[in-house]
């Protein structure tokens, strides 16, 4: 065999990655060659280091990717038309919705598709999810506000001040759910929403709340509009989607809703 001058952890420190020697995830592929080198042998090892991806963001991959392949709804979270108007305390609560929101439609027996657009003017928002780490979040990621993303005949954005109602939904519809939160609870946030989705010739839809509750309060949680059209796809009734909705019966909703 051909003796090498150089030590094999000489050799391994070459291949190995500082991510790999900080202790991050790695899998490694090894195979060795004999082949004939004059009067004697000479023995190659080879070392492949890639990055494992973690289970839980695997079994997220794979999810997605199934929802994708079903042409589940797409629900999409505007964040870039209000990252500006938001104090940094509902910057923050807007972050931690978004990570229950994602943590919920992760476990969902037929998950939406999600996304988070406007990013290009988000900064504050994306800068908090960095506390959640949403880079391993698996879903669609836009620089551009819904309009400039899907075709504005797909899109239905969400508003309690919408004059129609969200009767049922189409095969092909983009759900905008508008990315801000309300502490403040002010009349000038009223038809927030709306006007943002007018402002761009998109339609708008409320929810059919009308006979099952009232909300004191200028809108919903993301969360619990998420959970409310969950809970409907899977039924097909509005009045158990709503009442079945977890965040409508948690704080800090409990305390804006009157069931009639």
């Amino acid at each position: 065999l051909r003796r090498s001058s150089s030590p094999p952890w000489g050799y391994l420190s070459t291949i190995t990655s500082p991510s790999v020697l900080a202790g991050e995830a790695a899998a490694a592929r090894v195979s060795v060659r004999v082949q004939a080198a004059g009067s004697g042998a000479e023995l190659r090892l080879f070392v492949c280091l890639r990055q494992r991806q973690p289970r839980r963001q695997r079994r997220a991959a794979a999810v997605a990717a199934s929802a994708e392949a079903a042409g589940r709804t797409v629900v999409a979270f505007d964040l870039g038309s209000y990252a500006s108007a938001m104090t940094d305390a509902e910057v923050g609560a807007m972050a931690r919705q978004l990570g229950l929101c994602y943590g919920y439609n992760r476990g969902l027996p037929q998950p939406f598709r999600l996304a988070l657009c406007g990013l290009r003017n988000a900064a504050p928002v994306a800068a908090r999810l960095e506390a959640h780490c949403w880079r391993s979040w698996v879903l669609g990621r836009h620089e551009e506000p819904p309009w400039g993303t899907w075709p504005a005949a797909s899109l239905v954005y969400l508003s309690a001040d919408a004059e129609a109602t969200l009767d049922h939904i189409e095969a092909g519809d983009v759900l905008v759910i508008g990315g801000v939160v309300d502490h403040a609870n002010v009349a000038s946030r009223v038809g927030l929403a709306r006007g943002v989705a007018e402002a761009h010739a998109v339609r708008t839809a409320r929810l059919p709340l009308d006979g099952i509750v009232s909300v004191r309060k200028t809108s919903l949680t993301c969360l619990a509009v998420l959970q409310i059209l969950a809970n409907f796809a899977e039924s097909g009734d509005w009045a158990a989607a709503v009442r079945e909705a977890p965040a409508l019966h948690c704080a800090p909703m409990r305390k804006y809703v009157v069931w009639h």
